[in-house]
């Protein structure tokens, strides 16, 4: 089972505590990277990634005279990876989740062991490095087996004044993640 131990905690062998000189979480420090093998193109410079969700669904039973009795949770649900990316002018990073969400439509799944060697495979691994204040990697989130489901709306328009790039929404689902 898999367990997060906080960095800094304090355990048996560690008394001191790192939680007396608090660093607050940057919202604007992090990078999205997709299994740079099979998909070059696809380090995404972001607006904005949204971790997901993870839902613990309660079993509930009936009892008599009550109407539900809670016992503990028997499954988890995961959210999608959401994230707002920015184009490049090019467009290839746009271009290439195009042609993934093809692939996962029109051709059948084929196991990593079967795959030829210069198609990209069917699920990839995506990654979301967390930077600390002095841009060094504090936490890594690994989504496991990912595939694209959204490829947002391109919005082309000249009536915008201050211009810092076009964003294009996206969403992947995923196995599992870990950090």
């Amino acid at each position: 089972m898999a367990q997060l131990i906080p960095t800094g905690s304090v355990t048996p062998g560690n008394p001191s505590s790192s939680l007396n000189n608090i660093n607050l979480l940057q919202p604007t420090a992090f990078k999205l990277i997709v299994d740079r093998v099979n998909y070059k193109n696809l380090e995404f410079f972001c607006q904005s990634v949204v971790l997901p969700a993870l839902v613990a669904n309660a079993a509930e039973v009936p009892y008599r005279r009550i109407s539900r009795v809670p016992f503990a949770a028997d499954a988890l649900t995961y959210g999608e990876l959401n994230a707002n990316v920015l184009l490049d002018e090019n467009m290839n990073s746009y271009v290439e989740l195009y042609n993934w969400m093809h692939r996962l439509v029109e051709e059948n799944e084929v196991a990593a062991s079967q795959r030829d060697p210069n198609s990209p495979p069917t699920y990839s691994d995506i990654t979301v490095s967390i930077l600390s204040s002095h841009n060094n990697i504090t936490r890594t989130v690994k989504f496991k087996n990912c595939a694209p489901t959204t490829l947002g709306d391109v919005q082309l328009e000249t009536t915008t004044g201050d211009v810092q790039g076009i964003v294009v929404p996206v969403s992947f689902r995923f196995t599992d993640f870990e950090l």
